[in-house]
């Protein structure tokens, strides 16, 4: 065994706490409003809930390293779901359950408690087992594990040891627990279903049929599982691993999809009305839904699929997207960027009647653009190095485009291409794009179709150019994101 990848933060030595603090304190490619680690690696986020009058959010870590190893569970708290005060690892993976990491689950909260339900990865040489497993999280801030842990031991008779990231539903008196995982016959991608009537003890009810022949079913694995009510439907995400390109869609390594239908749990049947990719971009695995928010469904995901990212040199990799609140119209899941507080932005109003070139001052801005009058528009960040990094929307031909072929962000040559698109079923109107220092979110007509990129700018100067075919009114408005 590797025992430096197996390394928990308790094994910290005064040389990697030298290490970490210099490493915290270098700002280079540092988004200001999204989650970054302190120092290693950045992975799923986990626990995601509205709980003791505050958001959280844990997200798989790795302290001493950019590579994947021992995971822990990082604590984050948040009155805003932007600002988020970090309270270190309170899942550190150091019991025989949980030998090989503490991986992705998410949170329950009830009766006083967030019930933090998590995947305890166990490796035997080649052999991998998984074990189900919960930690208490109180108002105090504290997390303690079961000492009914493991709850749910090993994997069941048919399937692989790739069984993991629990997520808990609640219908009635009946608790329900979707997991993700591969069926052992045909090394398929599935979704297992364990039901309780107490949170502790758990019985296999089955696998849960989609009832839909969808390019996703040839998937190897399905990952992260989630389940909530959006706008009176029903909602399944899940990460299907192993698809190949079709189209337009599945053109990453690894891809999300939603389903929007109607759930059935007694012959554990998901009726699909709908279906599609989460987000068309290069970047966007493993979401998590916190459905316990006082105000509205949101989503929040791990966005770090690359390799090989300049951040690396400076000691951290990955961050997470923005939240994103969730509705459903016309059939199909809109994602919306959570609204970011005013004090947190400086407005710049951009007044735009032809090609409008803007020096940035900064690279952490929200740009919101009206272009209804106009056919066809393009949104380009360059520098002085002849990068760019290219959105158009082309309303003639109905497509999105987001091109970073000319944005050189990865010393190999990027292995599943440059150019990312989507095809429009109706007129597109509005965008809103937030830059964020290494991570671009786009928004299109109120979050109809989403993409997320990340891109590592060169030290030049960098300007934001908006074009358009034919002259027209076009309303802009540019806000910098206030240094804090």
């Amino acid at each position: 065994m590797d025992l430096d990848k197996y390394k928990t933060i308790n094994a910290a030595t005064d040389q990697d706490n030298e290490n970490f603090n210099a490493i915290r304190c270098n700002t280079v490619y540092r988004p200001q409003l999204h989650i970054t680690p302190p120092y290693g690696l950045l992975n799923d986020p986990n626990g995601f809930c509205y709980f003791n009058g505050e958001y959280h959010l844990f997200y798989q870590w790795y302290p001493f390293g950019t590579f994947h190893g021992m995971k822990h569970w990082m604590h984050l708290t948040s009155n805003d779901l932007y600002s988020w005060n970090e309270h270190g690892s309170k899942i550190t993976p150091v019991e025989n359950y949980e030998s090989h990491g503490a991986y992705s689950g998410a949170a329950f909260v009830e009766d006083g408690s967030a019930y933090l339900f998590y995947t305890g990865n166990v490796k035997n040489g080649e052999e991998r087992d998984a074990n189900q497993c919960v930690a208490i999280l109180n108002k105090e801030n504290q997390v303690t594990k079961s000492e009914h842990n493991p709850i749910i031991k090993s994997f069941p008779k048919g399937y692989t040891g790739h069984v993991r990231d629990p997520k808990i539903i609640k219908d009635g008196d009946v608790y329900y627990m979707l997991l993700g995982a591969q069926r052992e016959a045909d090394l398929k991608g599935s979704i297992i279903v364990y039901s309780s009537d107490n949170l502790l003890e758990w019985a296999l009810k089955g696998e849960l049929s989609i009832d839909i022949d969808a390019d996703f079913n040839e998937a190897y694995m399905f990952e992260c599982p989630d389940l909530l009510e959006v706008d009176g439907q029903d909602v399944l995400i899940f990460s299907p691993q192993g698809i190949s390109p079709k189209q337009e869609r599945f053109q990453n390594r690894y891809n999300v999809v939603y389903c929007i239908g109607r759930i059935d749990w007694a012959s554990l049947t998901f009726t699909v009305t709908h279906w599609d990719e989460l987000d068309r971009g290069f970047d966007f695995y493993a979401p998590q839904t916190m459905n316990n928010n006082p105000n509205e469904p949101t989503l929040i995901a791990w966005a770090g699929t690359d390799g090989d990212l300049p951040s690396e040199q400076y000691g951290w990799v990955n961050c997470l997207t923005a939240p994103r609140k969730l509705s459903i119209k016309e059939n199909k899941l809109y994602q919306e960027l959570e609204p970011i507080n005013e004090t947190k932005l400086n407005s710049v109003l951009v007044n735009i009647k032809t090609e409008r070139i803007i020096k940035l001052e900064s690279l952490s801005f929200l740009l919101d653009i009206d272009f209804s009058q106009a056919e066809n528009i393009a949104v380009v960040i360059f520098d002085d190095f002849n990068n760019e990094f290219l959105f158009t929307v082309d309303n003639e031909s109905k497509q999105l485009t987001l091109d970073r072929s000319n944005y050189d962000h990865n010393e190999k040559e990027y292995e599943f291409g440059s150019i990312r698109s989507c095809s429009l079923t109706e007129k597109s109107k509005n965008l809103t794009l937030f830059c964020d220092q290494s991570i671009i979110e786009i928004f299109s007509d109120q979050g109809r179709n989403v993409f997320t990129s990340l891109f590592f700018p060169s030290k030049g100067n960098q300007y934001l150019k908006i074009t358009f075919d034919e002259p027209a009114e076009i309303k802009a408005t540019l806000q910098y994101v206030n240094g804090i």
